[in-house]
């Protein structure tokens, strides 16, 4: 953005302190106290908070855990625990076993006479298997059987990272190693805030010795944890910790930086090359637009900037940044992102906190289409997930529709799509609304006119934009005569007006498809899943909409047990071609041609080829399949089973909905299920397998089962039957496709 030669540099007294005198020039920084203290070696202490044995009790069964059977052999189970069957188990790779070894473990550690899981949980055997637990398993164990279940817990914690919360109950040296080394005090260290604040000043107390050790990573948890305790508690807790090591102990302490503006590195980092202040745009100030930051304080702020990382900002950042204004701050981050070279990162930490933060929806669009096109590795390797926050910060409908876009077109990135539809939950919540009622408001008029039409202003001539029933754009000029496309800029049109209007009809031809295709594949879904609308949201979302009023009219609808299309001119009609009264009560449907019967199936077919009209997706002309009667009460489809299908053929099932089973034993897939509306599992299994590296392997595959069931891997059968009819016709339908 460019500022007008006028802007004049604002006075120190109207600026920030922080960015008049940053904490970094009050003068050298006292070294660091080093001491040598002894970590008291004590046995170790129970404790429970208000409440949390009872919620940790029931914490194994709020997932997918299940209580087994009362009347279960535990003596027998017990045995097979003893003997080598049961780690036999668990060793292969595929989550069937996996999950039928932990049903049967948890089921004796939580449900068994106390012997007989206490017993279980001191066989280290089994301590590999309990790390790898589902969520909730190693706190259940915890609350039942405290002590006995401490050494696995422990062991937990050291094998894998972010595992302390089972150990919160507990107090020792070896508990507090454990917090201190998974501490890293970017704002996700609940598990040990919970533990210092249940244990308070003896928890402090184990902490204080690597707090005053050597600096190094292992000082520099353990201060962050005493800092984390002293924002909470106050700086007297630390205090009264440190007087059990002495009166030297104390006063180090007492030194130790606490308060996070002190927190900065000393030597301060170098500025980046392309940091100059003088070359990127001046910040101005919110409530006196026409003063700006000087370049001293410029500089101080992007040392702020340099110092913070992409979560976690240098303290004084958030005071420094708010008396500023927010344009100038959102261009100032944009054009700080385009001067960043990090050789491995997408931007340097604090560019990309400040675009995440500072960024407005201008900042969203640009950045949207560069996400999208990150690949897997990029996002992970480069921390490209940070770029994300800035839309669900925003939450404008702009922004929302960058991440629906990203939910479902975001090239290779699974992680993309899952952050993007978390976002867009959260967001809809705020609003009270659904997700796809959230999605059904984010379709983009693409600045028509209530008519659906644009109008292209060249300068001498103009040119009128308009979108047949395919929603591909039609161009006529300002008398209505068609054109075949839009003519390129010529000597006698404006210079700025004419490239302006060609790009952006360039532009908006590109938006119509990809919002065209997004929008069928929702309305598909929702036919089969018989999502329903209000009149007034069909109304506005469907007839009047410049955009969706096209797809709308190729459709069948209806309200209750009438059916209906909408006409050229908005109008309803039913399939005698008379207008039709839309009850103000009704509930509007995109009927699956099962509930509309072959009778009016065939009816509405006629009228449709009677005016020409193209479905933009199979409705009339869909095929309906229904159970046959043995197949009702069964939870499988036998009729498919033991065929061979090539691999092509199971991947193209992920195109409908259909996710691929994880990797198994030798880099094999083994499964593909689908998630039906109302969350059961239809999986199919076949083998060989698809190998990952090599799926050319093993072209041909044979299917063995295909099950409905409770879990996506495992639970309970179901019967098909107890499928919705239209439910279970997709699914019949996808598998002709399969088995040919």
């Amino acid at each position: 953005m460019t500022q007008e030669p006028h802007v004049e540099d604002a006075p120190d007294d109207a600026l920030p302190a922080l960015l008049v005198q940053p904490p970094w020039m009050g003068g050298t920084k006292e070294p660091p106290v080093v001491l040598s203290l002894k970590t008291p070696r004590e046995p170790t202490v129970v404790r429970w908070a208000p409440g949390r044995r009872e919620e940790w009790l029931k914490a194994p069964y709020e997932y997918s855990q299940k209580r087994m059977p009362e009347d279960t052999d535990w003596a027998e189970l017990a045995e097979f625990f003893a003997g080598d069957q049961a780690i036999d188990l668990w060793k292969p790779r595929d989550w069937s076993s996996r999950s039928r070894f932990e049903h049967l473990y948890m089921g004796l550690v939580m449900q068994a006479p106390r012997e007989l899981g206490e017993r279980l949980l001191a066989d280290e055997r089994y301590w590999d298997a309990f790390a790898d637990f589902s969520v909730g398993a190693d706190r259940g164990a915890v609350a039942r059987h405290e002590m006995a279940a401490y050494p696995p817990a422990l062991h937990q914690a050291k094998k894998k990272k972010w595992s302390v919360y089972a150990l919160e109950p507990f107090l020792d040296h070896a508990v507090a190693q454990a917090m201190i080394k998974d501490f890293d005090g970017r704002g996700s260290d609940q598990a040990q805030d919970a533990w210092y604040d249940l244990h308070g000043v003896d928890a402090v107390r184990l902490t204080i010795p690597d707090a005053l050790r050597k600096p190094g990573p292992k000082r520099e948890r353990a201060e962050a944890a005493l800092r984390s305790v002293a924002r909470r508690h106050g700086h007297d807790l630390l205090v009264e910790a440190a007087g059990h090591y002495g009166d030297e102990a104390v006063q180090a302490v007492s030194r130790l930086r606490t308060d996070p503006l002190d927190m900065y590195p000393d030597p301060l980092p170098e500025l980046p090359e392309g940091w100059d202040p003088e070359r990127l745009p001046r910040i101005l100030l919110r409530l006196r637009r026409l003063a700006a930051l000087p370049t001293a304080a410029t500089r101080n702020l992007l040392t702020m900037l340099a110092i913070s990382e992409r979560d976690k900002p240098y303290a004084g950042v958030p005071l420094a940044v708010a008396p500023l204004d927010p344009e100038s701050l959102a261009e100032f981050a944009w054009a700080l992102y385009e001067a960043d070279r990090h050789p491995k990162l997408w931007a340097s930490p604090g560019v990309q906190y400040a675009l995440a933060e500072w960024g407005d929806d201008t900042t969203a669009d640009r950045l949207a289409p560069i996400v999208a096109r990150w690949s897997r590795a990029y996002v992970w390797d480069s921390g490209g997930q940070s770029a994300l926050r800035l839309f669900g910060r925003l939450g404008t409908d702009s922004a929302l529709r960058h991440l629906d876009r990203l939910a479902n077109k975001a090239e290779d990135q699974k992680w993309i799509g899952r952050f993007a539809r978390d976002a867009l939950k959260r967001a809809a919540e705020q609003r009270g609304l659904t997700q796809e009622q959230l999605a059904d408001r984010l379709v983009p008029d693409l600045g028509l006119d209530a008519d659906g039409s644009l109008t292209l202003d060249y300068g001498p001539r103009r040119f009128v934009v308009g979108f047949d029933e395919e929603i591909r754009p039609f161009v006529t000029d300002e008398s209505g005569k068609p054109r075949k496309t839009l003519p390129k800029p010529g000597v006698k049109d404006d210079d700025v007006l004419a490239p302006a209007a060609y790009k952006r009809f360039t532009d908006l031809k590109k938006e119509a498809r990809t919002v065209a295709a997004e929008q069928v594949k929702r309305l598909e879904a929702a036919m089969v899943t018989g999502r329903t609308w209000t009149a007034g949201e069909f109304g506005a979302l469907f007839v009047a909409h410049p955009l969706m009023r096209h797809l709308a009219r190729r459709l069948v609808w209806s309200a209750g047990t009438d059916a209906f299309r909408v006409a050229e001119d908005g109008t309803l009609a039913d399939v005698r071609d008379d207008a039709y009264a839309l009850p103000g009560d009704a509930r509007i449907a995109l009927p699956h041609p099962l509930l509309l019967g072959e009778d009016a199936v065939r009816d509405w077919a006629a009228i449709f080829a009677d005016y020409e009209i193209l479905q933009p997706f199979p409705q009339l002309g869909r095929p309906v399949h229904a159970l046959a009667e043995d197949e009702r009460g069964s939870g499988r489809l036998a009729r498919f089973e033991g065929g061979s299908v090539h691999f092509g053929r199971i991947l193209g099932l992920t195109s409908r909905g259909w996710t691929l089973g994880e990797k198994e034993t030798g880099g094999f897939r083994r499964q593909v299920t689908l998630l039906t509306p109302d969350e059961r599992h239809v999986m199919v299994t076949f083998e060989p397998g698809i190998r990952v590296f090599d799926p050319e392997e093993h072209a041909e595959q044979r299917i063995d089962r295909v099950m409905l069931l409770t879990g996506r891997y495992s639970g309970e059968p179901l019967a098909f039957g107890d499928l919705d009819p239209v439910i279970a016709s997709e699914i019949i339908t996808d598998l002709h496709r399969l088995t040919g």
